[in-house]
């Protein structure tokens, strides 16, 4: 990330871009792996949430608020059985 103060706004590669999102992508299949969860984006089974899929959302939160788009708004959604 790189501050143009004539803009006065921050400026992101897309180099930096695809390496955020490559990073988030895994650490949501880790948070998988380690709750047991399915990598392939079949979605959530049951209506209460663990706490894999509360830390999944939030990371879908986090990149929605900077405009990133995952490919999903919910935990659970995204195949992420090649991330990483």
């Amino acid at each position: 990330m790189r501050y143009h103060a004539p803009s006065k706004q921050f400026t992101v590669s897309l180099d930096q871009l695809q390496s955020c999102t490559a990073n988030l992508l895994f650490a949501i299949k880790k948070i998988r792996e380690s709750a047991g969860l399915p990598l392939d984006g079949t979605g959530r089974q049951g209506a209460i949430m663990s706490d894999a899929c509360h830390a999944e959302q939030a990371i879908l939160n986090a990149c929605q608020s900077m405009g990133i788009d995952l490919g999903a708004t919910r935990a659970g959604d995204l195949d992420v059985r090649n991330a990483g």
